[in-house]
């Protein structure tokens, strides 16, 4: 005797599978791009702990640090540090502390030229560091601050001589290593802190809220890290 149900699925039993497919297919995808954000978070960390050692590297080799890849058209975002007669070009003074930002000059410390988001690396040097006129000593005073919120009302350091920071995910405020075009602005204090190109940097957890977002990775070079660097290597007394 032939059924009197109809053969097949409903509306209802159909949208029914379909979220649960759904639901199923996000609780596999959320965590698979929390893995793969972390996976890029800890490439970059990586990263910028090479660049660290390469500036050691670089000082204890040229008794200075590098100059940041600063320079507007020709020759600019090609990795290659920017000097001027001995000098680093478009220096700033802050509370009589002289530096530079730019680009991570990548080539000279034969590095690679991006983070795992394919943005380059923002660089700050305090100026004294990065002469070729006159080299720096134990008595070279530093005075970029890393802090962990704009306005730097307290201080994770006051005495680093050069910052490397890298734009994190969403990449505000950095330069794309593939066209060399300025990404967008950061529009949360603390983001647009690591772009003013003042001598203040922020540092600290990562948040997705839009009025607080950030997720830059900051490394600095303290000063005595370098000093003790440059003088177990017999290049400072």
């Amino acid at each position: 005797m032939p059924s009197k149900h109809p053969l097949g699925f409903t509306l209802v039993e159909l949208a029914v599978v379909i979220f649960i497919v759904a639901l199923l297919l996000g609780s596999i995808l959320v965590p698979l791009a929390t893995q793969v954000e972390q996976r890029q978070i800890s490439e970059t960390q990586k990263i910028l702990d090479e660049i660290r050692d390469a500036l050691l590297g670089f000082a204890i080799a040229n008794r200075y640090l590098p100059c940041p890849d600063v320079q507007a058209g020709a020759g600019s975002n090609d990795g290659i540090e920017d000097v001027i007669t001995g000098r680093c070009p478009n220096l700033v003074t802050v509370a009589g502390v002289t530096f530079v930002s730019g680009n991570l000059p990548w080539s000279t410390l034969g590095l690679g030229n991006q983070d795992a988001w394919g943005n380059r690396f923002r660089y700050t040097v305090v100026e004294n560091f990065a002469r070729r006129d006159s080299v720096f000593n134990i008595t070279t005073t530093p005075g970029l601050r890393v802090c962990p919120t704009a306005g730097c009302v307290s201080q994770l350091t006051s005495s680093a001589v050069a910052v490397v920071i890298s734009h994190g995910n969403n990449g505000r405020g950095a330069t794309n290593a593939s066209t060399n075009i300025a990404n967008p602005s950061p529009t949360s204090l603390d983001e647009l802190e690591n772009t003013d190109n003042d001598r203040d940097s922020v540092s600290r957890h990562k948040s997705n809220v839009s009025a607080t977002e950030f997720d830059d990775i900051v490394i600095w070079l303290p000063r005595f890290t370098l000093l003790n660097r440059m003088v177990s290597s017999g290049k400072l007394p």
